[in-house]
């Protein structure tokens, strides 16, 4: 389970336990060391230490390694050790030195929860947020801790509660403001992206603002007589400009430095005050922590800034690789329709230069047919009556016209004003030609489909309709008159001795006779009548809704037609037909209602031939 905060470092995936030694070791020894320097320097008048770093020291540790439990448990038990072995040295009693031991662990174990639980992951101190976190989880946690050392203080000295209380609070909760930022910003900048951020600065320009800074320090605090502690923060805020975090880091210690050194040997404003050198102490630690906590959130505003513009950077680099490497214009027009920007494809797909074409009408290379409607599209979007529009347009190019998709829609400034459209435009010529040549082929075989089903249909020499097509089309009006109710009448005739023409004539005589017979017959029937050649000589006429009489009469013209002179065809034989009608009363099968009629044909040629036969 991972539980430590981001300092920007790489988490290890798996610490040993000759690591966990070390990190304890080094964690109690560093506490140790930090806890005896504090001791030798002067105490408040509770006993307790003006400037105590070491619980500030194991948040910062926590912070910075505390990535898994085990890890917590032994950052938090190196200082255990450290705080133990301290206060042995010191020979305080056993429950008072419990209470410290157990005092500085909640103050560390409470900061880092609470520090982890008030943020998210990522880099600490590159957000203004993560140091108002840091306030927030330093005040809380002393303030427990507070509780506990200064009951230890009350029972060691013999001292009142609220006042062991109140100085526990006031020179803990310093430290923690000053030393545990600086332990996670120097861990900080063994981050390699930290090194090269400032691998990149000048040496020349490093040696420069932080020799300003002992300069400036150095100044203050070695004239006593005036309080210029004031001149500082303009030092400390042009390193913080300059490096970021490193900058304010780098300042605020040499200022601590200088300042520390400069009050022990009585020199500069605050040991210009005449306080006691505990007092001198709180005061001197105040003063960094002032320091510090203005320079660091302006670090962290610079930082979240920088992030901002590399991540805007970042952004527009890779749209601008995109917009230059795509295969299609974007394009940008502005209100009088000129061009204002092309991208790298419109060279490639025009054959024009981008210079030369920035400034030209945007309808210039339009042909005209199109130029109009897209003229009267664009002023629609402008005037914002319309979104955006697409169309497929001629387009002029340097060596010939091509087909183009042109979409365009309006465009807005940030205050919603229009200031033109943007749009793209792409090629479609090869489209557009493969698609006019997909209709074509789809022409052609919708035709050709048409020719086989009328000739599937067609009798091949009379050009009527053949026996399927003729059978097919009884066999849908027998079903609509029994659906409907409508009357139908079928005819059959054929030509009356037909032989003796063929054996007298020829067979091509014959033929011709056929086929002026079926154009005599299909010039005399009603318009919705179907006329078709049944086999032979023998023809049928199909007759919708009509009764006997109307097939009667229908008949009476076909045989007449049939029989007049031939006109134009004198060289042919005159013929005369015999006919047999079946209108269909109650017959539902068209077989029957055939053999109904082919009988009345033959009662007709019985009668003596050339007449026309209702059947019974």
């Amino acid at each position: 389970m991972e539980s430590g905060l981001s300092v920007g470092m790489e988490r290890p995936d798996r610490t040993t336990l000759r690591q966990r030694l070390r990190l304890c070791f080094w964690t109690a020894l560093a506490f140790f060391v930090t806890a005896m320097l504090a001791d030798h320097r002067a105490h408040l008048p509770s006993g307790i230490e003006a400037i105590w770093p070491g619980n500030a020291l194991v948040l910062g540790v926590l912070i910075v390694r505390g990535f898994r439990w085990r890890d917590i448990a032994t950052i938090t038990g190196g200082g255990l050790v450290g705080s133990l072995a301290f206060h042995l040295c010191r020979g305080d009693s056993a429950g008072p030195t419990a209470l410290f031991c157990i005092a500085n662990m909640i103050e560390a174990l409470i900061g880092f929860f609470l520090l982890r639980r008030l943020r998210g992951p990522g880099p600490l101190f590159d957000r203004v947020s993560d140091v108002l976190a840091l306030i927030l989880a330093a005040a809380v946690a002393t303030c427990a801790s507070a509780s506990v050392g200064g009951l230890a203080l009350a029972i060691l000295h013999q001292s009142d509660f609220a006042d062991a209380f109140r100085e526990w609070y006031g020179s803990n909760l310093l430290s923690q403001l000053v030393a545990a930022p600086m332990v996670v910003i120097v861990a900080q900048m063994r981050d390699r992206r930290c090194l090269r951020r400032i691998a990149a600065r000048p040496v020349a320009e490093l040696v420069l603002i932080f020799g300003l800074v002992a300069l400036v320090a150095g100044g203050v605090f070695a004239w006593t007589a005036l309080p210029l502690l004031f001149l500082i923060m303009p030092a400390a805020l042009l390193a913080t400009f300059r490096l970021r975090a490193f900058g304010a880091v780098g300042a605020v210690a040499i200022t601590a430095v200088v300042s520390a050194y400069a009050t022990a040997w009585g020199h500069g404003p605050i040991a210009a005050t005449g306080l006691a050198p505990a007092g001198q102490s709180l005061l001197l630690q105040s003063f960094v922590a002032c320091c510090f906590l203005t320079a660091l959130p302006v670090a962290a505003m610079l930082t979240e800034r920088d992030v901002r513009a590399e991540e805007a950077r970042a952004l527009a680099d890779r749209f601008k690789a995109v917009v230059e490497n795509i295969g299609e214009v974007i394009f940008q027009i502005d209100r009088n329709g000129r061009w204002v920007y092309l991208n790298p494809a419109w060279e490639t797909l025009t054959g024009f230069a981008i210079p030369d074409s920035l400034g030209d009408g945007w309808l210039d290379r339009v042909t005209d047919d199109d130029r109009v409607e897209l003229d009267e599209r664009l002023a629609l979007v402008l005037r914002g009556r319309d979104d955006g529009a697409r169309r497929v347009v001629r387009f002029a190019t340097a060596t010939e016209s091509r087909w183009m998709e042109i979409y365009f829609q309006c465009l807005h400034d940030r205050h919603g004003a229009v200031i033109g459209a943007t749009g793209t435009l792409r090629d479609i010529d090869d489209r557009k030609r493969l698609e006019e040549h997909v209709m074509t082929a789809r022409r052609q075989a919708e035709q050709r489909a048409r020719e086989a089903t009328l000739l599937a249909s067609t009798d091949e020499l009379t050009g009527i309709a053949n026996r399927r097509a003729f059978m097919r089309q009884l066999d849908r009006e027998i079903a609509g008159s029994v659906e409907f109710g409508w009357p139908l009448a079928v005819a059959i005739f054929d030509v009356d001795y037909f032989k003796r023409v063929n054996d007298r004539h020829g067979h091509a005589i014959g033929d011709r006779v056929l086929q002026l017979i079926a154009a005599r017959a299909a010039g005399a029937v009603r318009g919705g009548d179907l006329v078709g050649r049944l086999g032979g000589e023998e023809f049928g006429i199909l007759m919708p809704g009509a009764s006997a009489a109307d097939a009667q009469m229908v008949a009476e013209r076909v045989r007449q037609a049939i029989e007049k002179p031939r006109g134009g065809d004198r060289d042919l034989p005159c013929v005369t037909v015999s006919i047999g009608i079946a209108p269909r009363e109650n017959q539902r099968e068209s077989a029957l209602l055939l053999a109904a009629a082919d009988t009345a044909l033959y009662a007709a040629k019985g009668a003596g031939r050339n007449r026309v036969q209702i059947a019974a």
